[in-house]
């Protein structure tokens, strides 16, 4: 059998701007683990900030020549993802997809991408492991999750499919065992300071929006397993940074104090960063304090909306109060916090958006690391809640990134001016604040200049908000003949020929 060759990757993704360069995915490492545990060779590839076009990237890793090739996409990609399968399917060759959208939505994938061949839902370990081992013979139909086309081209699913294993029995990734495509000088590599663990998979909790909400299991490696990952990895770097990647590392509080309090005997200097909801850190304030005084805490919530109303359409079953609750206990512990919010949502009125920005202002949440809250639409991914109710306020395909058709116009207006002002700015902006802290950030002029432009933006979404409160519409053409807008304007001239003069 190991005569085929066999790639797992993750495909380009255009039109982002990419600043860090890509940590080891985790997914698919895990799938290579199990598969070369069970002596099947795979070879991993990370495209996802490749400056290549997908011809080249062919070429020069010599693509064609797998036998199967899996892919591990997300539904604001995947249209993408198409036009490279696309240039990749010959009929050599075997494409499988997986990951988040592929469950929601794999039997439209296959309807809508012909050169796509199968699709797995759920958790792909041990069903790409079933899929590789009996591929080419009848049994291979059988894989938990997957979904193919018969001999009539009429689309089959396998009503059963993997949610629910043990994760202390898929092997560790090998990280070093990967190739990444990307320009090794423009993006900032991380991956020596900070180790990315998943520790559990899925949530219990039932947001309509969220990718989780069909089927809502939480799955937890043991506090063991994870700390023997962690080891493992420490063993080879010295990392100053432990970040959990699990869509909610605080659903056991008591088995995340745990594996938090173990680390600190290890590694006691370490920083350590995980996701969570703002009611679990009011309804365990307790637990929190005594995380916070055994080290550096960095923790993000995903609140979404400081709206009621808006909390409710997203089922979130938390509301205002929980979230000032869980701020306030945050900031008594001097943690670090950053707060996630979709700021545009179709059915949203400029009142909620407001309520939802001055949460933001008045507990100093404006950081420069969440600044895209400012142009977060809500995607309501295929399959979930929230898209069976309300789809009909979104137009663009299922598989990309879908636009909102706002309810009402000056939120619409509001949006369109933050649009534009990313579209002309965002490039200079995040090329300066890099250059700046890398170069003396903490001289007179240069300290200044850099809070400038780190909460500039939040500036200018007060400025379009305030414009759309009191006159239902906004202008970007009188914005650019603001004094903020020149001002603005002067300070990029100025860095910019500070820099090519230099």
């Amino acid at each position: 059998m190991q005569s085929m060759k066999i790639a797992l990757l993750l495909p380009p993704e255009k039109g982002r701007i990419i600043s860090l360069k890509p940590t080891f995915p985790l997914g698919i490492g895990y799938i290579k683990a199990l598969c070369e545990r069970n002596r099947i060779h795979c070879d991993l590839f990370d495209f996802s900030a490749t400056e290549l076009t997908t011809e080249k990237l062919i070429m020069k890793y010599d693509l064609k020549a797998y036998d199967i090739i899996g892919i591990s996409s997300y539904s604001l990609i995947f249209d993408q993802t198409a036009l490279f399968i696309d240039q990749l399917k010959d009929r050599n060759n075997i494409i499988i997809v997986g990951g988040h959208h592929a469950s929601l939505a794999g039997d439209k994938i296959l309807k809508d991408f012909p050169k796509v061949d199968f699709a797995i839902r759920g958790l792909g370990e041990y069903s790409f492991l079933f899929f590789v081992i009996n591929f080419g013979t009848s049994r291979m139909y059988k894989t938990p999750g997957l979904i193919y086309r018969d001999n009539h081209n009429i689309i089959k699913e396998n009503s059963t499919y993997n949610v629910k294993f043990d994760l202390d029995k898929i092997p560790f990734g090998n990280r070093e065992d990967i190739i990444y495509d990307f320009n090794n000088k423009k993006l900032i590599d991380v991956s020596q300071k900070v180790l990315t663990i998943c520790s559990s998979r899925g949530c219990p909790y039932n947001c309509s929006y969220c990718v989780n909400c069909k089927s809502n299991y939480w799955l937890a490696r043991s506090v063991e397993n994870v700390l023997a990952e962690c080891k493992l990895e420490f063993g080879k770097l010295k990392y100053r940074c432990v970040s959990f990647i699990d869509d909610n590392f605080f659903v056991n509080p008591l088995r995340a104090k745990r594996i938090i309090e173990e680390l600190r005997k290890l590694y006691p200097n370490i920083e350590i960063s995980f996701q969570t909801r703002s009611d679990q850190i009011v309804n365990n304030k307790t637990t929190i304090i005594e995380l916070a005084n055994s080290g550096k805490l960095h923790i993000s919530l995903g609140i979404e909306s400081n709206s009621n109303e808006v909390l409710k359409r997203y089922n979130k079953q938390t509301d205002n109060k929980i979230n000032q609750k869980a701020i306030d206990i945050l900031r008594s512990c001097n943690i670090d916090i950053s707060v996630f919010i979709i700021m545009f949502e179709a059915l949203e009125s400029l009142r909620d958006i407001r309520i939802s920005f001055d949460f933001l202002k008045n507990n100093n949440l404006c950081n420069y690391d969440t600044r895209e809250n400012l142009y977060q639409t809500l995607i309501p991914f295929y399959g979930t809640t929230y898209y069976n109710k309300y789809h009909q306020f979104y137009e663009g395909s299922i598989h990309g990134k879908s636009v909102p058709k706002f309810v009402n116009s000056d939120v619409s207006s509001l949006y369109h001016a933050m649009c534009q002002f990313q579209n002309e700015y965002d490039v200079s902006l995040s090329s300066l604040v890099l250059s700046i802290s890398e170069k003396e950030p903490n001289s007179g002029e240069n300290r200044l200049d850099l809070f400038f432009f780190i909460h500039i933006e939040y500036a200018v979404f007060e400025y379009f908000l305030t414009m759309s409160e009191k006159f239902g519409v906004c202008s970007y053409d009188e914005f650019k003949k603001s004094k903020l807008c020149k001002l603005l304007d002067n300070k990029i001239k100025k860095y910019y020929r500070h820099i090519n003069y230099n």
